[in-house]
């Protein structure tokens, strides 16, 4: 990767100058103010620039944006983890609680369970009002899970408890984690296989595979190994429970015990075969990931309840919130202001600033090596450079206050890019009411 172009200090109105003691900001003269918003639009259109940097997993995406205020970038850091809807259980109508968690408690809990569902297929609760201008809950709203789980005295008991469960569940047409991951097996098997990876040595075909999408990061076989983790036969062998000596029967219950209840036509929008949205189990509407502990239970206990997810956003609460992490950083410019050869150089490379620099055959007679910046991304301003007194004073490290390096890991009910342009979208909006304001405020002066 080729060094950063030097800043634009005319654009930026300086540059954070990085030292031994911290940061420092040295002024520089800036561009002169636009005369009016015209001009303003054109600048920022000509040195706005967005650029993936790295996507390094399914859920995780580095971009750098150039060009832009710290306002604007800290803007779309906000409006990632906050603005942003995504669907979540809302609503909590407890019918039986003998456990040990308490009502609010497990709420709590079943609330911060991530759906494998697009929020965008959804419509915001209150937009649809019955007759009374009441808002009504509707299949375009709305999402209702139940939880209907019992302990039984030992794992037999147990066992035979959940399959009787398990048939009436199916005759009310609720669907478990478990229906969602036969039904994948079962579509799996009518599906095509991969040209070659059905067959062994001898030429015969073994069982079909599910033909993923190219790996980024060329992991093929760690993909293959995180599909069959979530299949159906290790979906169930991972709750068993644990039945130690001498100590009463535990019964965990998982995320894939909730039991999507489908509204309306929710089961042929989601159909149970489709690959979801996020990384999970998918299929249906179903939690993100289906092995998430809910609870655990002793003989006789038992948990019912209905859980209604609607539609909301991070700042009413984080449960809303489809980012895990959504930060950003100044790009780092570094410039060698001096040659370093040799031993030293050798020393920068792997030691003080690693993939930052490298080492090439030097031109200079006498010397077998020199150092040159190759990646400055990879900068993470540590400044252990500067404990040598000789390269402390043949590196100059500053950052760009206009270039900014942004890390979207999200949950996984929307793609880290889908995020990105969402929040985009929210921000335009905002810049479009804050406008109409001031036509109207404007038009009323007048």
């Amino acid at each position: 990767m080729a060094p950063s172009p030097e800043p634009n200090l005319a654009a930026t109105g300086g540059t954070y100058d990085v030292n031994e003691s911290g940061v420092q900001f040295r002024h520089a003269p800036s561009l002169p103010t636009p005369k009016d918003g015209t001009e303003f639009l054109s600048r920022v259109r000509d040195g706005l620039s967005l650029r993936v940097l790295d996507r390094p997993s399914k859920d995780e995406l580095v971009f750098e944006l150039v060009g832009v205020d710290v306002s604007f970038a800290n803007a779309l850091r906000r409006i990632m983890i906050a603005e942003v809807p995504t669907m979540a259980l809302e609503h909590v109508y407890m019918w039986n609680n003998t456990g040990l968690i308490h009502d609010e408690v497990l709420s709590h809990r079943l609330g911060l369970i991530p759906l494998n569902v697009d929020p965008r297929l959804f419509d915001e609760y209150g937009f649809d009002v019955d007759e009374e201008g009441n808002p009504a809950a509707t299949d375009r709203n709305t999402i209702v899970f139940r939880l209907n789980v019992a302990c039984g005295s030992n794992e037999r008991e147990d066992e035979r408890i959940r399959k009787k469960m398990e048939a009436k569940w199916k005759g009310e047409g609720l669907v478990s984690g478990y229906d969602v991951a036969d039904a994948q097996k079962r579509h799996k098997g009518k599906g095509k296989r991969k040209k070659g990876a059905g067959a062994n040595d001898d030429g015969e075909e073994g069982e079909g595979e599910e033909e993923l999408e190219p790996s980024i990061m060329n992991l093929s076989i760690a993909d293959r190994a995180a599909v069959d983790a979530v299949s159906s036969s290790n979906a169930r062998a991972s709750a068993t429970p644990i039945d130690a000596p001498h100590r009463p029967f535990t019964k965990h219950v998982y995320a894939r015990d909730l039991l999507w209840a489908p509204q309306g036509d929710q089961l042929s929008r989601f159909p149970l075969h489709s690959s979801g949205v996020g990384g999970g189990v998918g299929g249906g509407i179903r939690p993100l990931h289906e092995d998430i502990l809910i609870a655990k239970l002793r003989p006789g206990q038992v948990i019912e309840l209905e859980a209604h997810a609607r539609k909301g956003v991070g700042k009413d609460h984080a449960k809303f919130s489809p980012v895990a992490t959504a930060s950003y950083r100044l790009m780092p410019h570094i410039e060698i202001v001096k040659p370093i050869y040799d031993d030293l150089a050798e020393e920068l490379v792997n030691w003080f600033e690693p993939g930052v620099f490298e080492c090439v055959p030097a031109e200079a007679e006498g010397h077998r090596v020199e150092a040159v910046v190759t990646n400055p991304y990879a900068c993470t301003m540590s400044r252990n450079f500067m404990r040598n007194p000789v390269l402390k004073e043949s590196i100059k490290m500053s950052r760009v206050p206009n270039h900014f390096i942004f890390s979207v890991e999200s949950v996984g009910m929307l793609e880290p890019a889908v995020i990105v342009a969402e929040a985009l979208k929210v921000l335009k909006e905002k810049c479009e009411r804050v406008s109409g304001l001031a036509d109207d405020a404007s038009a009323m002066g007048e």
